[in-house]
């Protein structure tokens, strides 16, 4: 089956927020957009900040504050740190910003550059206190659009199918990546995982696709550590972004920065940094 035109994803995207051309068929927008509830965009050539209401908590209805979550908002930008401070300094003084904003993802750079340039009263709380210091972290928003090479080991990778799969990853997780973050319940995610001979799973890989044509995001790539060193994420990475390129022009992940070992392995496959991250909660 041949890959959807992103391009054409893109132009349906973007006219739906108003997101030009630019920010609209960057790999990081046509992950999640479908998904985003998008209230306002600012951009230029440079940079792009999105305003965007977070998904709903789970039983949402019965909670008492249900109203006031519709209120809260994070931000999402892409571009240079200098672009994106000059666009959230802008429209933190025309007050476009409120105090709602609960978390911020914005290119790595940013939080320092607008600290100079705007007014600490201009800025909600999550983007001036300086307590929140601590709150940051750093990681990198990697996509790839050509098929990695065969790697040794993929013999041992498999699509994980059957009613026991979410048991099954979740066990291994429990071992390999207590703090995985791309949940065995998401009924978006399809797993891979690598098995040793005697069929016990060893290594895994979720593959997240928010919308029919989207890029496939690749999630708790998390290896045993007792068979660490056997090339299992490089197989199972392998196997899946093939698979994800079937399906979309793109494949990405999320990585922390100081991931040395990750790095070398994403990298090795063909896969690139489009986007530096520091994110607040």
């Amino acid at each position: 089956m041949s890959a959807p035109d992103t391009r054409t994803q893109a132009r349906t995207l973007g006219g739906s927020t108003g997101l030009t051309d630019r920010w609209a068929s960057h790999p990081f927008v046509l992950v999640d957009l479908p998904e985003w509830d998008v209230r306002g965009v600012w951009q230029d050539e440079h940079a792009c900040v999105l305003n965007v209401a977070p998904p709903a908590p789970l039983g949402e209805g019965s909670v008492p504050d249900g109203a006031a979550h519709h209120q809260r908002v994070g931000l999402w930008g892409m571009g240079t740190p200098e672009a994106t401070a000059h666009l959230l300094a802008r429209v933190a003084r025309d007050g476009e910003l409120g105090e709602h904003v609960v978390s911020a993802g914005l290119p790595r750079g940013t939080l320092t550059v607008l600290g100079d340039r705007c007014a600490g009263e201009d800025l909600p709380s999550i983007l001036r206190d300086p307590e929140r210091e601590r709150s940051v972290s750093t990681w990198d928003f990697f996509a790839t659009r050509e098929a990695p090479a065969a790697q040794p080991g993929e013999e041992h990778v498999e699509a994980l199918t059957g009613p026991s799969v979410a048991a099954e990853v979740r066990e291994c997780l429990d071992v390999a990546n207590p703090l995985a973050e791309t949940s065995p319940d998401d009924p978006l995610v399809r797993w891979w995982g690598w098995r040793d001979t005697q069929g016990v799973l060893r290594g895994v890989v979720g593959a997240r696709q928010a919308a029919p044509g989207a890029p496939w995001s690749l999630g708790s790539i998390a290896t045993d550590p007792a068979w660490r060193g056997h090339g299992i994420a490089a197989a199972t990475t392998a196997v899946v972004t093939r698979a994800g390129l079937a399906e979309s022009d793109w494949v990405t992940l999320g990585m922390y920065a100081d991931n040395d070992a990750a790095r070398r392995v994403y990298t090795r496959l063909g896969y690139a940094v489009v986007q530096e991250f520091e994110s607040r909660r």
